[in-house]
């Protein structure tokens, strides 16, 4: 039973942050990464690599359903905020070897791809974001408002730019 209560916790105040409209708001750059990790799965064609983009859209959905059980019933179920630490990285290992596994000339293919215009602009413009996200995460609280909002606005950009730079590959 300890367990139990320490896996779930009554966490009102401390999460009062996440909304049902901020969970939603999350939601968009899980949708962006899924599509994007779909089309560039599609490319690479290694089950090895849709195996670790699979993983990491799930780690996504894991936050974003944590997000709404915490603006819903106010519980917290750690294990659903803390998931996205262990499976996200284990989903971008996976990606990683799928691509290192992956047919030569193929990814060869996608690297260029990526390397032209329009696509090297939205990559650059992800990697800006997504630095502008490590900025948020150090400056802010996870419990500051104000900086989950920012932050999440940010991801959305970085995962909006990142899918149409798949997409223009």
């Amino acid at each position: 039973m300890a367990l139990k209560r320490n896996a779930i916790n009554t966490t009102k105040n401390n999460n009062s942050q996440f909304t049902p409209l901020l969970a939603l708001v999350d939601a968009v750059p899980v949708l962006f990464f899924g599509i994007a990790a779909i089309v560039l799965g599609m490319k690479v064609r290694s089950a090895v690599f849709f195996a670790g983009a699979l993983l990491c859209f799930l780690a996504g959905f894991g936050k974003v359903l944590w997000k709404f059980l915490i603006a819903l019933t106010g519980k917290d179920v750690e294990y659903l905020g803390m998931q996205l630490r262990y499976v996200m990285p284990a989903g971008f290992f996976l990606m990683i070897v799928g691509a290192f596994t992956a047919d030569r000339s193929v990814v060869r293919g996608l690297i260029s791809g990526a390397l032209q215009m329009p696509s090297l602009l939205f990559f650059i413009l992800a990697v800006c974001a997504l630095t502008g996200m490590v900025i948020c995460a150090r400056k802010f609280d996870r419990h500051d408002v104000r900086g989950n909002w920012i932050e999440q606005g940010i991801n959305i950009v970085a995962q909006g730019c990142v899918l149409l730079g798949v997409w223009f590959i």
